[in-house]
């Protein structure tokens, strides 16, 4: 009974080791961002603006491209109501941390 407990320990504890394994090829690709309508984009003072923005992608180790635009991070401080150039910044890191190249949309609010 104990030869038979200790073997089967052992083999969950192989099981277990072999499942818990470093991955041999960790993800090292950036994600990569694509900013979606016009840049430039010119706006009249005081008018609405809305952002057209951007979608994230990562690709897999098996070659899929996964759409991660639900972690993009986007900085807009665009003043709709004060004349001047505007930068839109667009960032994005994948689950393993990887961290795309920012991408920048401008932004002009001038008299129409």
């Amino acid at each position: 009974m104990k030869r038979l407990l200790l073997t089967a320990t052992g083999i969950f504890l192989f099981f277990f080791l072999w499942s818990c394994k470093k991955d041999d090829n960790p993800d090292t690709t950036k994600p990569f961002i694509v900013v979606l309508g016009s840049n430039p984009v010119y706006t009249e003072l005081d008018s609405v603006y809305v952002d057209a923005g951007a979608k994230a992608y990562d690709v897999q180790s098996n070659g899929d491209t996964l759409d991660i635009t639900d972690r993009l991070q986007v900085t807009n401080n665009v003043n709709i109501h004060e004349r001047g150039i505007y930068k839109v910044l667009y960032n994005v890191s994948d689950a393993a941390g990887n961290k795309a190249d920012e991408k920048t949309r401008t932004v002009v609010v001038e008299i129409f």
